[in-house]
Parts: structure tokens; sequence; C-alpha cells
């Protein structure tokens, strides 16, 4: 039933009661056997059995083990001594079977999680395993958990074999998953089980997330999968928790123009986290300033900012469209004696790794706290806890939070959220892709009623969505054509630029690719689009197709480069097509 676990023994506190229960029923049939055979004793013949305590003691026991010497020629029997012989020997057959459960209860949690249906198999056992554990039971998912080493049973999850185990996923019932989340403290761990669970023969489709500490080899795995010119059945993909916690931090608090101009921005420390965060803020400017009119500025402070702001600016371009990076090679310090940076921030995100030099950075920097409800967000890992002592709102609050302007950000807790490990790689080109669509159509005049698709992505049909996503899986087919492959941006590298011929030979596969995809789900050819009666004037041939239709195929080509370079990735020739 949803929200228990596959295999799992009756919950702790149910066992207790079962324990509490039978353990007084033993008592009472105790008392009541030996008050019971003393009376019963004491109306037989004289000598027939011995009244002395010891020896109705030892009578009395052997009700336990259903025969007792006293009781061997029949009754009547006293009320007492009745029960008793009844309610003893139900709890030995209780202890049997308690004694049968902790014996076997291992085996046949194994049993049952091998033979599970529709489940969801989460490796590792560190914080970030045992908190997307917790998330999805909370979403009443049934989750079988596999520690990366032998560790002891966790309420609500099913244990089998540490991860290590050549068997593990055929353990955890891989062959009827939904879904597998790989979450060891090791990347090659946590991929060559993703690798793995992808690469088996299965009857039921399964999602596949493997975690991946190191971003840039998290971004390199995607572009290693994305580039496929066939991608196997299974939903993979690879997360990385600074990224995921800096894409929700910015869907729940995004930035906001202040009295008209764009917020001013610091940045303290170029960890994952805080070049993470630096992207996610500009991407999510970008879309509500899409001209680029109001570049945000932003304060990037850390030893290697130099560094770190060219390295982000050439693996993502739209970077500087977007921002003013200052960097600032030094600490605080030098940011706040510089001049060069107009303060107070706005907003302030302090993501040192140091969890304790992090918070202290904001306990003591006062030059930072006036940018208002939530401004000075700092990265906390194993003391976000520590967020409730800080919250006025919390009945537990012990500390100011400086009128609000302290944010304690839990990025484990943040990033373990099973609907944005879920939304991944393909699913957010998917969307980018839609986006360019839009922005192209309505240059050429476009508007709702003369095309249905002019919608945000949340407002787009499923048939459409499906169709962008079967666009985004289908780029590592064509640039197999070309003899071109995915890189991630990481150091220098020379792009290649797609020619006009280049671009023509992949719109037609890309229209080949649309027709076929959209007759096998029941669409026909007519002049006039018809959404409702699946009907659409551009299923024909790349020959026969009007001009303004291949436009759009050729646009969409046209802005491939683009839509690769906001994931991180370039293009790059490898061998002649």
């Amino acid at each position: 039933m949803p929200g228990s676990s596959i295999g799992e023994p009756p919950r702790a506190p149910t066992m207790s009661v079962l324990r509490l229960i039978f353990g007084t029923i033993g008592l009472l049939s105790a008392v009541f056997g030996y008050l019971g055979l003393d009376r019963y004793i004491q109306k037989l013949p004289d000598g027939a059995f011995s009244r002395h305590p010891f020896d109705l003691l030892y009578y009395d026991l052997q009700l336990f083990v259903l025969g007792s010497p006293p009781l061997d020629d029949g009754g009547p029997f006293p009320l007492l001594l009745d029960i008793a012989r009844f309610s003893a020997p139900a709890v030995t057959v209780y202890a049997f079977v308690e004694a049968g459960r902790l014996l076997f209860a291992a085996e046949l949690r194994r049993l049952r999680a091998r033979n599970a249906r529709g489940h969801v198999i989460v490796c590792g056992d560190g914080l970030v395993a045992s908190t997307l554990t917790r998330r999805l039971r909370a979403a009443g998912e049934r989750v079988v958990a596999v520690p990366a080493e032998a560790v002891s049973s966790e309420p609500g999850t099913t244990r089998v074999p540490a991860a290590r185990d050549p068997d593990v996923l055929r353990a955890a019932g891989i062959g009827r998953a939904r879904a597998l989340y790989a979450c060891t403290s090791d990347n090659a761990t946590n991929t060559a089980l993703a690798l793995a669970a992808a690469r088996r023969d299965r009857r039921t489709p399964l999602a596949v997330y493997a975690q991946v500490a190191d971003p840039e080899l998290c971004l390199a795995l995607q572009a290693r999968h994305l580039g496929l010119a066939q991608p196997p059945g299974a939903r993979l993909d690879f997360f990385n928790v600074d990224d995921l916690a800096a894409r929700n931090l910015f869907a729940r608090e995004p930035l906001a123009p202040i009295q008209g101009a764009p917020p001013r921005v610091a940045v303290l420390g170029a960890t994952a986290f805080g070049r993470a965060a630096l992207v996610e803020l500009a991407r999510q400017w970008r879309v509500r300033n899409p001209g680029g009119s109001a570049l945000v500025p932003v304060a990037l402070v850390d030893d290697e900012s130099t560094q770190a702001a060219a390295e982000l600016t050439n693996r993502y371009p739209f970077l500087s469209q977007v921002c003013r990076i200052t960097p600032y090679d030094g600490g605080l310090a030098e940011l706040l004696s510089g001049g060069g940076f107009p303060l107070p921030p706005d907003r302030v995100f302090i993501c040192y790794d140091d969890e304790e030099r992090a918070l202290k950075t904001a306990l003591i920097a006062e030059q930072l706290w006036h940018g208002g409800p939530g401004s000075v967000v700092v990265r906390l890992d194993r003391l976000a806890n520590l967020r409730e002592a800080f919250d006025s709102d919390h009945s537990d609050a012990v500390l100011d939070d400086m009128s609000g302007a302290l944010r304690l950000y839990g990025v484990v807790h943040a990033a373990c959220d099973p609907a944005l490990i879920g939304n991944d790689l393909v699913e957010r080109l998917a969307r980018v892709i839609h986006e360019s669509y839009v922005v192209s159509r309505h240059r050429h005049g476009d508007d709702r009623t003369a095309n249905p698709a002019m919608v945000p992505w949340e407002e787009l049909p499923e048939t459409h969505r499906r169709a962008n996503r079967g666009q985004a899986k289908d780029i590592g087919r064509k640039l197999h054509e070309l003899g071109c492959a995915l890189s991630p941006r990481v150091g220098p590298g020379e792009e290649h630029i797609l020619a006009e011929p280049e671009i023509e030979r992949l719109a037609v596969l890309e229209h080949e690719r649309w027709v076929e995809e959209r007759v096998a789900t029941g669409w026909r050819y007519a002049d006039r689009r018809d959404d409702f009666r699946q009907l659409h004037p551009a299923l024909r041939t790349w020959d026969s197709l009007q001009e303004d239709m291949r436009e759009r195929n050729h646009d969409a080509i046209r802005e491939l480069p683009a839509i690769l370079a906001d994931a991180g990735f370039r293009i790059i020739r490898v061998r002649r097509a």
C-alpha cells in the first residue's frame, strides 16, 4: 500500500504493543495457572500430587509446553486453570512465531524486494540517499533502500545486500522497479550502477538517476548520454546536488527588480554551489529581461574569482549577455574596501564549502544585512537544521535572524526533490527548444490564434511536449550524421559552426522524424491545421513542403548550438560525415 515499504516487517510501535500484550497474557497465565492448580490439586485424593510451592510452580510452567501431569486425567477444572491452560500455550506459539520472524526477516525482505513491482530503489546511505528516501516515502512511494555498506535498518525502508554486491540490482527488484537513484558517496559507483540498470532488458519503463558530485564530470556524462545516436530504452540522467539546489532556490525565490533596476548581487565563494547559483540567477533574469538591456551587476568574491568568472562565461556564453560580473580575488574584506561595487548588495549568496565560515561571515558582516527579508542566503549542509533556531516565525527560534534578512539554505534538502530530479536534461532541453521556437515564430508574426503552440511550456499540450522531448533525444543522431559530437564546455576547445548544407541536411532529418512521430500517434495530412482532429498541413515529404514550413525547420537547427550552449555543451567535429 502507498507509503509502506516492500517486505517491511511490522513497524516498531506495532511490535511493541504486541509484545506488551503477550507479555501481560503470559504473566497472567502463570498467576492463573498457579492458583488454579493449587485449587485443583487440593480437591484430588491425598498424595496424588504435591502442593509444595516449587512443585506447583513446576506444574505451572509445564502449561506453556502443552502438558502438565495434574491435568492428564481431565477436568472439570477451576475457571482460572481453564483460562491458563489455553492462554499459556498461546503465548508459547507467539514466541515461536516471533523468533521465526526475527530469524527469517532478512531473507523475507530480500525475497519481497526481488519480486516487488512499481517501487523505487535508492542506493546509498549518506545524507543525500537518506533525505531522498524520506521525501519519496512522504510522497507515497514504496522504497527499497540499498546501503553502500552494511548498516542497520531504518524504519520505513527495506534493506537488501550492500551496493557493492554484483547482484544488488536483481536483489532490489530492478526488473519491476519504476525508478533507480544511485546516491552513494562515490561517483564511479553511482555511474556503474546507473549504467548497469540502463542496460538491463526490461518490459516496464525505468527512470535511472545517478548523483555525480563533480559538476564537470556530471556535465561530461550528460554529454556522452545525450550524444548517443540510439538512446537506450531506460530514461537515464546524471544530476549534481549543487546544480539542483540552485535551480530550486531561484524557482522559489526569483530575482526581482529594485526600483525598476536590476538587483545588485554578491556571490561569496566560487564553489560548486556558488557557480551554479550565478548561472541560475542569470538564466532566471534572462527570462525576465529577454532583450538584455539591463545587466545584473554581480560581485564574485573568491581567492580565484577572476579565473572562475572566465571559466563560467566560456562555459555559458549567455552569462556575459545577462550579467556584469566583477571579480574580487580575495575575501570579503577586499570587496568591502575596494569601492568598485555599490554597497549594500540587494541579494547576497554566501556559498563557502566551510559551513562554519559561511555562517560566521553572515553573522558578522553587517554591511550585507540591508537587502530586505531573505536577502542573505547561506549555503549549509550538515548545519542546515540550525535554520529553525533563527526562524522568527518558528516557535523554537532562539536567535535573531537580522530582521528576516538571514536565510539558511540546506542544499541537500532542496536538491532531493524527486520532481526536480525527474526534470532531467532531456526535459530541460525540450523546454528550451520550445521557448526558442516561440521566440522565432514571434519574429515571423505568429500568435496564439494562428498557432496554438505559441504558449508557455506549462500550458503546452502533452502531445507537443512529447514532440519537443523527441527532438531533444534526437540531437545525438543528427550530430552523428555530420560526424560531430557533444562536448562539455570545459576548458579551451574549437566549436564546430554548422554550415548551410549541414543545416539543410539536419532540417530534413528533423522534418522526417517529426512526420514519423506524428503519423505514429494518429495525425493525418490536411490543408488546414486542426489540433483537435489531429490534422496538419506539414505532414508531407520535404520536397513538397512549403517554403515557410521548411524555414521553421531551418530555424530550429540554427538555434541548436545556442540551446546546447545554454546547458553547457558545444558541438565539435570528430570525423568526416
